[in-house]
């Protein structure tokens, strides 16, 4: 067993970096934000719940370990003109009804083939474009990478991994340390009350940066009524092993990657080390890869305008000879 340094060891973290969303952006965002339709859409894995707008080239936003469609409603509405948007709740998150037993979850990549599964029922003669957060955007590549036939493109918000050189040892049987996934198991999974939920998460941890419009379309997405008051949808003990399940293929998915691609990367508190950011900058098929200013892990919330950006862009690139 190899001992390596944890991959998250950060000189600060994430949540601390204390950038605050303009009150009257989210004035603006809150109002848009209806116009993103709920629905079930039943897969060979189950039923998945997902959030859906628009019309025209087919995209997909994945969200992050924890987190649920619903959170990056203001992002997405405003695209509603130019894309038929689909957001889904992953697995065990949100209000998906596919398995969550923790004990079934071993990669990844088991998100990518759920991924793989709801564009191939929405439409499968259509090549998309995903986009992602954290986990999502990692997710999306690896779905990228296991399917190239149906992504014509990708745009990839601060994508976790392991180092490179770490992921290598993982895949030779290494085991390392994770210090996320211990936390998330501890995280209290049932609430009083909604209001009390949300008084326990204003302002700290994660939700530092958050504005209220952020906090509450979290809320709205990631929690459920129960007998016991209001229950996260993603349990504790399976937000572990998301964490857990990280994949160390990465670099292996990157290297088989045909589509045109965008990476935004935090400047502060990223899960792209400097390393990767430059491998994946290098890559043929990179259109874009590099740091946002004035961002944290957070920047579909701090810069959505940035963010929308880079998938018109994405989307021009595909449709040019």
């Amino acid at each position: 067993m190899c001992a390596i340094r944890p991959y998250w060891r950060r000189t600060r973290p994430y949540w601390r970096a204390g950038w605050q969303i303009s009150a009257l952006a989210e004035t603006a965002r809150a109002a848009i934000a209806g116009r993103m339709d709920r629905i079930s859409i039943t897969t060979a894995a189950g039923p998945v719940s997902a959030l859906q707008a628009g019309s025209g080239p087919r995209l997909h936003f994945a969200h992050a370990t924890g987190m649920n469609a619903a959170l990056y409603r203001g992002l997405l509405a405003p695209l509603a003109d130019d894309f038929a948007i689909t957001a889904s709740d992953a697995r065990g998150h949100g209000l998906t009804g596919l398995d969550a037993d923790p004990a079934g979850l071993t990669a990844w990549e088991d998100f990518a083939y759920d991924l793989l599964r709801l564009i191939d029922v929405i439409d499968g003669g259509s090549r998309w474009i995903l986009a992602g957060h954290s986990m999502g955007a990692t997710v999306s590549l690896l779905a990228a990478a296991l399917r190239p036939d149906r992504v014509a493109g990708l745009v990839l918000l601060d994508p976790p991994m392991l180092p490179f050189e770490v992921a290598r040892a993982v895949r030779a049987g290494a085991v390392v340390p994770n210090p996320m996934a211990d936390q998330a198991a501890r995280r209290r999974g049932v609430f009083a009350s909604r209001a009390e939920a949300r008084a326990a998460y204003h302002g700290r941890g994660v939700f530092r940066s958050w504005s209220d419009a952020d906090l509450d379309a979290y809320l709205d997405g990631g929690m459920i009524d129960s007998a016991a008051g209001a229950e996260l949808a993603c349990r504790p003990a399976f937000e572990a092993a998301t964490f857990r399940a990280v994949s160390p293929n990465v670099e292996l998915a990157l290297a088989q990657l045909q589509c045109p691609f965008i990476l935004l990367a935090g400047e502060e508190g990223s899960t792209v080390r400097d390393p990767e950011l430059a491998i994946f900058a290098a890559h043929s098929a990179c259109l874009e890869a590099r740091r946002l200013p004035g961002t944290s892990h957070f920047l579909p919330l701090e810069q959505p305008e940035a963010v929308r950006t880079a998938i018109r862009r994405i989307s021009s690139s595909c449709r040019e000879p």
